[in-house]
């Protein structure tokens, strides 16, 4: 019964927990629920318990979540928030543009699709919700970058590299350093054709309440029809969606 990975057994137990709701599970409940040993569960309970991970119920012998799971799902709520309040203003956004809006957020040394809006036009974009992305070549990675400190940027160029994607990726630090400042400063950054030839970006930053910049917005087209000069005549839309969906956060100025 016993060959579940040992780092996944705890979770086994909290899942058997969350499904028990209020009335919380005894320990042989939950090696009934689990299919883990007795010996297991009680090791696992005692120690979850000491750390907050489970609580008992009352002063009985029975168990449901602890309150530290909250700090642990606490970030990917806000991720789902994010999303939800960013999605009607990024669908007016691919309609005032008619071209591909994507909504993306920093995964690590990445960044990463969490939504996106397809162009309206008869020829759209192939990318696609969960694709992982080079923050130094695409227009919201460097809106990202922008916000994080000089010791940061060169952290994660140190540990992926600036590749060159195309032959008008900055593969340089110190000219990337030069752009992602003048990014911050104006509140918007372009892709110009640095990840993929043939394709025009611009981007935007979207801030909570404490001005943090926790996603970034973009708006994407191939260049026979999104151009530089139509990039910026777009940068009034990416200004105001920025404003609104930070707002929503709690962002003010």
């Amino acid at each position: 019964m016993e060959k579940l990975d040992p780092s996944l057994k705890a979770l086994e137990i909290i899942e058997a927990c969350a499904k028990s709701g209020t009335e919380g599970l005894g320990v042989t409940e939950i090696v009934n629920e689990t299919g883990l040993s007795r010996s297991t569960v009680h090791r696992l309970v005692t120690s979850m318990t000491e750390s907050h991970y489970l609580r008992r119920v009352g002063t009985s012998k029975k168990f449901k979540l602890g309150y530290r799971l909250l700090s642990l799902t606490d970030s990917l709520s806000n991720d789902l928030k994010i999303k939800d309040i960013a999605s009607p203003y990024l669908h007016q956004l691919s309609q005032r543009t008619q071209e591909a809006v994507h909504l993306i957020q920093q995964d690590g040394n990445y960044a990463v699709y969490v939504d996106k809006i397809d162009s309206p036009q008869p020829v759209g974009l192939l990318s696609k919700v969960g694709t992982r992305l080079f923050l130094h070549c695409t227009g919201a990675g460097k809106v990202l970058l922008a916000h994080l400190s000089p010791e940061q940027r060169e952290q994660i160029a140190s540990e992926v590299g600036l590749p060159a994607q195309t032959p008008h990726t900055i593969t340089d630090l110190n000219q990337l350093h030069q752009e992602l400042e003048t990014i911050k400063a104006q509140g918007y950054g372009y892709d110009r054709m640095e990840n993929r030839e043939g394709i025009y970006c611009i981007s935007g930053p979207i801030y909570n309440h404490r001005h943090e910049v926790v996603a970034a917005f973009s708006v994407s087209g191939p260049s026979y029809r999104f151009s530089l000069e139509q990039l910026e005549q777009h940068i009034p839309a990416i200004r105001e969606t920025s404003r609104l969906i930070s707002e929503q956060l709690g962002y003010r100025e």
